[in-house]
């Protein structure tokens, strides 16, 4: 029996709360999201933050990086009333308090915005927090840095790896993915084609797709063979995930 599509809430219920907030990740829960994705880069003094930007100015108003400031002056910000008033008060989550939320309830797919060259350490503290919550066979770890897949990989032999196409060729994602014994393949929009999801489907991979806004899309892709969507609205397509073709 095939596997139920696939529905990730894309940085939480984003259409509907901040992304990467805890209110963002609430909302998917209690829509019932199975799969939850977020964003992950390190502060100045190594603390694993929940935000999809390297700079906090669109989210939290302060133009400033990540990993120039300390966690706490980061958690200090407002990084929620940028979508609205009523998440005035939000703050960046630390990867740590997110995990204590999601874990049990849903999986986890973690996107490393960068590797060890940008943020030294970051794939090592990823791994160790995730074991330490007993997090690993729940969680997947992807990047569009795929360097920091390989030093996933070499910290860890048995992490679940999504290797996120970007500008890499076809020809070199699968070389990569076998090399990583990677379990997915993640496309944009764009990038999913069906002869890109056969040719994954050979290799062993299941293709996900980013990022859903709509029916249309999401059976546009199922026709296509795709295995499961990244959406903002993870309520969209929940009448698709047990639908036939």
């Amino acid at each position: 029996m095939a596997s139920p599509f696939l529905i990730v809430a894309h940085r939480g219920a984003s259409a509907l709360a901040p992304e990467n907030t805890l209110a963002s990740f609430r909302r998917a829960l209690d829509m019932g999201a199975k799969a939850v994705e977020l964003d992950v880069h390190q502060s100045r003094d190594g603390e694993l933050l929940v935000i999809h930007d390297e700079n906090l100015k669109r989210t939290c108003g302060l133009d400033a990086l990540v990993k120039d400031l300390d966690a706490s002056r980061i958690r200090s910000l407002d990084a929620g009333s940028w979508f609205g008033p009523q998440f005035a008060g939000e703050r960046v989550p630390t990867l740590r308090e997110t995990l204590e939320l999601l874990l049990g309830r849903a999986s986890v797919h973690l996107e490393l915005k960068q590797g060890s060259r940008y943020y030294p350490g970051i794939e090592a503290r990823a791994v160790a927090l995730l074991k330490k919550m007993d997090g690993m066979r729940d969680s997947v770890l992807s990047s569009f840095d795929h360097q920091a897949l390989f030093e996933v990989r070499r910290v860890d032999f048995s992490a679940r790896i999504g290797y996120l196409l970007g500008r890499a060729s076809t020809i070199r994602a699968l070389k990569d993915t076998k090399d990583l014994r990677a379990e997915s393949l993640h496309l944009s929009l764009r990038q999913t084609t069906a002869a890109r999801v056969r040719s994954a489907h050979e290799h062993g991979l299941r293709v996900l797709t980013y990022t859903v806004v709509s029916s249309a899309q999401g059976r546009r892709l199922r026709s296509l063979g795709v295995d499961g969507v990244f959406a903002n609205d993870p309520g969209l397509l929940q009448d698709q995930r047990h639908a036939p073709l």
